[in-house]
Order: C-alpha cells, then structure tokens, then sequence
C-alpha cells in the first residue's frame, strides 16, 4: 500500500524524495531513537512522545525507553511557511538524512505530525520502514469534530466510552467534540416525555432524566427491564471529559437547549413556562418576558461554566435554540394537545416570534459573553425562511442585534442540513457576506439505533460549502456509532483538505484501501452495495412514477423508530407493524421487489465482508461490524417479505385454512429467530452502551413473530383470524410493554 493511502486526512503537501528507505527495525530490533525538544507549556506535546512511543513499541516489541538505533526521531517546534493557514495546527514531517523530522508549527501542530508518522507505520515484509518523503500540511477550517446529540447511546456512555469518542476523533485530526448534556423531545417509548440531562446542577436537584433499558436479551437469555441514571451525570465526569480531551487537541465544550427541545425546565418550574391564551403554561419552552426564566437559566449556564469549564480553561458554549415551534406529544398528560414553545401570554402574544427569538437569544449570548465564552455556537434554523419553519428571514435582523451588542466578534452560526442533493438542502449559502462567524453541521447519518445509513455526498456538500464561503468549521451532527466510521472520515478528509481530498468516490476508495487494502477488491464491492442499499436515489417506476428511495424505505416505512412518534389521527402506541404493512401493501407492486433486490444485496455484502474479515492483515473489528450492518439490512427486509407471504395464505375474511397455519407458524418461528440471531451477533460486535437503543427496537420484533407463532399455537384454528394490518389484538403484555 502507498504510504500516502494511510494519512488521513490527506496532507496538503506530500512529495517523495530520492533515496533508500529508513530502516526503523523489525520485531524484537528497535533501530531508532527517540529525541524530543520541546518545550513544558502543553500537555499535546506529552501526548505526542507518549503516543509515538506507544505505537513503536508495539509494533516492534521493544520498549521504546531503551530504543537507542541508528535513526533519529527528532521531535520539534518551529516556523510554518507564510501560505499555512491555521497555522497552530500545521506541521512539516521529513524522512531523510537517516532522521524523521516532525516540526509543529504550534503544540496541535506536533501532535497531528505525530499522528500522522503513527498512522505511516506499518509492519510489511516483516520489517518496518519509510520512504524518504517530506509532508507539509496544516488544516483548512480550524474546528473540525462532532456534535453528540443528548439521545440514544450516549446516554449510556461510560467515561471511558466518552475518551475512546475522543482518542477515535484525533486519530482523524479532529479537534472538537460538542455535547449536548440537555435536549428533550417528545413522548416516544414509555408514555414519557424523551428528556436528557447530562450533568448534575446543584442549585437544582431534582433536574434529572432516567434512561429507561428495556429489551430482551440473548445473552442473558432473558428480559432487561430498569432505569438508571445517565453515567455523565451520575459520575458527574464531564469535567473529566474535557481534561481528557484536552490531552488529545479535541476542546470538548456543552450545548444546553432552552427555548426549542426544552420540556423538563418548564415543566419542573410551570411559572417559566411558555404559555396558553389563557395563561396555563404549556410545559414546554419559555416565557421569556418574566425575569425568572433568566434568573433560572443563568444559575444553570453559570454553575456549568463554573464547575466544568473554568477550572479546564474552555471558552466556548453552544446555545442551540433550534426547532422552535409548535407540536404534539410535548407533555405526557395530554399526548395530542398542540403546545408552542413560544409563549401566547398577555406579554408575549403580540410580539412577532423571531422579535422574541432575537431578544432571547442576544439575552443568552450576552450573558456567556459577560461570563469568559469567546466562541458561542447557535443554530442558523429558526432565522431563515423555509417551509413548516416560518415564512420570515431574520438573519439580517439578527446580523444587527448582534452588531449592537457587540457580539459579531463571539458569535457562530451553525448552519445545519442533511440532504445529499444540492437542491434540497435548507439553504444554498451560509452568507458569508454578512460577516458573521460560520460553522456548517452535515450528519454522520444520526439514526444509528434505527437502520445504518452512508451520507457521505451530503458531507462533501457541506464541505464545500464551508470551503467556498470561508466557514471556520465543520461540526457533525452525531450520534456515536463506529459503523459510521466511513463517513467520519469523509468529514475528516473534506474538512481538512477539500480539494485534495477528491470525490465522494475517491474518498470512499481511499477509506477502503486504508481499512481494508489486502481485500481492496472484495470490501470495494461490499462498500458498493451498502451505498446502493441505503441510496436515497429515487428512481421512477414502470409507470414513470418516482419510488420511494431504499433509504427511506427502510428508515421509515420499514424500521420501528419513526412509529414510536405521537401522529394526529392515529393511536397511541401506534398500530405496528399493521400501519407499516398497510404502507407496504398500498404499494406492494414496487416495495416487493425493492425490498427482494435489498435482501439480496445485503447477503452478498454480507458474504463479502465475512470474507474480508478472515485476513488479519485487515481492520477485522470494522469488517465483522460491517457483517452484522449487512445482516440487519438483510433481517429487516426479509421479515417484511415473509409477512407478505403469510398475507397470501390468509382469506379475504380473515379466516386461514387449517393447512396454512402451519406454514405461518413456520414462517413467524423462523423470523423470530433470525432477529435473536440478529440480536446476539449485535451483543458480540457492538458496544454495551449502544444495547440500550437497538435492542428495544429488534425486541419489537422478536416479539411480534413470537406473539403471532403463540396466537397460532393457542388458538383452535377453525378460530383463527388475521388481519395484518391490525394484529394489535394478538399482541402480549410485553409486545405493550416495548411500545
């Protein structure tokens, strides 16, 4: 493999020179030794020797303390060359002279260039060598990381699942990790509002969210049924978290929500609430016309920044105020009243909304202003013009509010969208000619509890966004799961070197080679497939007419998730699987064989990375995740065909001949142990913090084929009755239980 094929990102500059090889030794012969001159203030610089020493030693069994060989690792601080931009960050690597160079033209700097000589090391031929090449890189946006959303997996990460978050983003050079320690939703699972809260505030102390953990488990072989808190905020780490990440160049620093996604304040203090015509607090958002929604607010802002971000040296805070507006399901009494987040009382009516929006906001900025914060992120949603959000843009007006609190010089838009098509993004530009600070948000693909999807086009779509109208960043919006790790190092590569990075393809090519390059061949293929089982392509049908994509097909007529949302209209639970098998049957004639072409797909993916995982010159830990990806693709899908099957053998009535029912009992038996195969391989390849999300959804329908296997098993079968579009009847206390 080219050593070039191993640097991610790609450098900005890499030239390989004349000359022999450097030879660094072979297992059990250490051929180097290890010089480093810097300087005390930063513990990057530690990192960077104690990282490098830690890589060499394992690759060659030597402890790298008596290393004392030919070659020299000399490790520096020095000047960047005048076009570096973000300089800090920057470095030059040299291999030639029988020396390795690492110059930093800042602390971050040496520690990527030390990333990047770890990343080139590689045992081949049984020795270990590099070719004589010098390497000048620096970054292009100067924050590069995730956002990671206050919902599912995260709220069961452990402290050291939360390092192992950061250790994965600087190996990639990413350099800034946001957590959203508040946000809540709307009533989903359990006939309760979602709410997070990730840290402890004192001042208040019955701010607090359980995590419900409820799921059937193989390898328990039984029933996980409890509550607990989150670790973050039981363990109180996040300050933890931050120093870790300053180990590592990732600044870790909070969002905490307040006017949109926002339902445990108001509804722990009723007199801060937003508020009916009527004065009756809706239990959501806020009234932001009495004093005490600030009093409130800044005790929390500051008991943050007090406790976690002062005594770590971080300045900056994000505010979100996305998604403002009015909808279902915001408090558990009343699952179908219509509550606003904006306020309707006598003070607050008769203001225009993105008046009050405004004034909250600068109130907000303000005060972290005022408090230390020099880099405080809001979202870009509520101030442009689009639909269901608003028919008004108010960036210009907020361009001014900010001008006249002098806040233009701390304040950063966060412009987010998540399509893979230019057209249908939220907004074609981020206005650069308003000179307001930016940072574009594209996904890592989010949904990971629900179906696995590959979003790298929108990405690249934001990445050159941010690189044609001079953003400062890229900031993904996440939820942690590695079999998004393709996509993350997209966001890697575009972040850092838009252009050199090249196409979607080349980026995707180049993830191959450097996971997988002794099956290059095999995982290419395999890589294919999963783009074309999650394409959001629509293609037209026979009839001219456009199908739904493969990737809205699974995500959301197919899978469970987006039927644990409260609709108008409809019951609550939902009717599933009946409402998702009346999608399925209103169009069968398309998502049959969609869903046949899908299964058959996810085999041969499957087939293949099982294949690439047998080398072990391979990231087999990444290959075996992608095997389990390809059998969920594969699970979902053909327990919806065998449904369809059992429909057939149902009468118009209802009523199923004697003879059948066998073969739907067989049909039922056999789906319900391919998804606790699904289930148990999902225990033995992905991580115990993200059991707590999937697991609940794969129960769903474990139960459901068992509920249906036990109907037929019970009941005499001139009895026998199905509609497949309403089995709610059939359905066991536990089936209620999951819902």
């Amino acid at each position: 493999m080219r050593v070039i094929d191993r640097i991610v990102p790609v450098p900005q500059s890499y030239t390989l020179s004349c000359g022999a090889d450097l030879y660094l030794g072979r297992p059990g012969e250490a051929n180097y030794r290890i010089e480093a001159n810097l300087p005390d203030c930063d513990p990057l610089y530690a990192s960077a020797v104690s990282e490098l020493k830690d890589k060499l030693g394992k690759l060659l069994g030597v402890c790298p303390c008596t290393a004392d060989g030919d070659v020299v690792i000399r490790l520096c601080v020095g000047d960047a060359p005048a076009e570096a931009v973000n300089a800090d960050q920057g470095y030059k690597l040299v291999v030639a002279d029988n020396a390795i160079t690492v110059t930093g033209f800042g602390a971050a700097g040496l520690y990527y260039g030390v990333v990047t000589l770890c990343q080139m090391l590689v045992i081949e031929d049984n020795v270990l060598t590099l070719p004589a090449m010098e390497i000048v890189d620096w970054p292009e946006l100067r924050t590069r990381g995730h956002f990671m959303e206050s919902r599912y997996g995260s709220n069961t990460m452990t402290l050291d699942d939360w390092k192992h978050v950061v250790d994965h983003m600087a190996s990639m050079k990413m350099n800034q990790l946001v957590v959203a320690v508040y946000g809540c939703w709307c009533v989903q699972y359990d006939h309760r509002v979602s709410e997070y809260l990730y840290v402890p505030i004192k001042k208040y102390p019955q701010l607090k969210t359980p995590v419900v953990k409820r799921y059937y488990s193989p390898e328990k072989q039984g029933w996980v049924d409890e509550e607990a808190l989150p670790p973050m905020f039981e363990q109180d780490f996040f300050g933890d978290l931050i120093a870790y990440g300053k180990t590592r160049g990732v600044t870790v620093f909070p969002l905490f929500n307040s006017y949109g996604h926002n339902t445990l304040i108001p509804a722990a203090f009723p007199e801060i609430s937003s508020k009916d015509e009527n004065g009756e607090p809706f239990l959501t958002g806020l009234c932001t016309k009495t004093e005490r929604t600030y009093e409130i607010l800044f005790d929390i802002y500051d008991e943050i920044i007090d406790r976690y971000l002062i005594p770590n040296g971080i300045d900056s805070f994000h505010i979100g105020l996305d998604e403002v507006w009015t909808g279902l399901a915001q408090n558990a009494g009343d699952i179908f009243r219509r509550r606003s987040d904006f306020c309707l009382c006598e003070k607050c009516r008769d203001i225009p909304k993105h008046e009050l929006y405004i004034e909250h906001a600068i109130r907000l900025l303000s005060h972290l202003r005022d408090r230390g914060m020099k880099h405080i992120y809001m979202y870009h949603d509520m101030l442009i013009k689009k639909p269901h959000h608003g028919d008004f843009d108010a960036t210009e007006m907020m361009m001014h509010a900010l001008q006249e609190a002098n806040l233009t010089d701390v304040v950063v838009i966060d412009w987010w969208t998540y399509s893979d098509y230019q057209e249908s993004l939220m907004f074609q530009s981020t206005k650069p000619e308003q000179g307001l600070r930016r940072t574009v948000k594209p996904w890592n693909g989010y949904y990971h509890w629900n179906v696995i999807s590959h979003p790298l086009k929108n990405v690249y779509l934001l990445g050159k966004m941010a690189k044609e109208e001079g953003c400062e960043g890229m900031q993904s919006y996440s939820a942690w799961d590695e079999s998004y790790d393709r996509t993350h190092v997209a966001q890697a590569e575009y972040a850092w070197n838009f252009n050199g990075s090249g196409s979607v393809r080349e980026v995707s090519d180049k993830y191959v080679r450097a996971r997988f390059g002794a099956e290059y061949a095999l995982a290419k293929r395999a890589t294919d497939l999963f783009d074309d089982i999650m394409s959001t392509e629509r293609i037209k049908d026979w009839d001219g007419e456009l199908m739904t994509s493969n990737h809205s097909l699974l995500m959301s007529t197919l899978a469970y998730y987006f039927y644990s949302y409260v609709r108008e209209g409809k019951p609550y639970p939902r009717n599933f699987p009946g409402e998702a098998i009346s999608n399925v049957l209103d169009k069968r004639s398309v998502y049959e064989p969609q869903m046949i072409s899908i299964a058959a797909m996810a085999r041969e993916a499957g087939a293949l990375w099982t294949e690439v995982a047998k080398n072990p010159a391979v990231d087999q830990r990444m290959a075996r995740r992608y095997i389990w990806e390809s059998s969920h693709y594969e699970c979902l899908t053909e327990d919806y065909l065998a449904i369809l099957r059992m429909v057939d053998l149902v009468n118009a009535d209802g009523t199923v001949c004697p003879c059948s029912i066998g073969k739907i009992r067989a049909l039922a038996q056999s789906r319900r142990d391919a998804r606790l195969d699904l289930m148990a391989n999902f225990e033995l390849t992905k991580e115990f913090f993200l059991r707590a999300s999937h697991m609940r959804n794969h129960s769903i329908f474990m139960q459901f084929f068992a509920d249906l296997d036990g109907y037929l098993a019970a009941t005499p079968a001139e009895e026998v009755k199905l509609d497949f579009t309403d089995l709610s009847g059939i359905a066991s206390p536990m089936f209620w239980k999951l819902r």
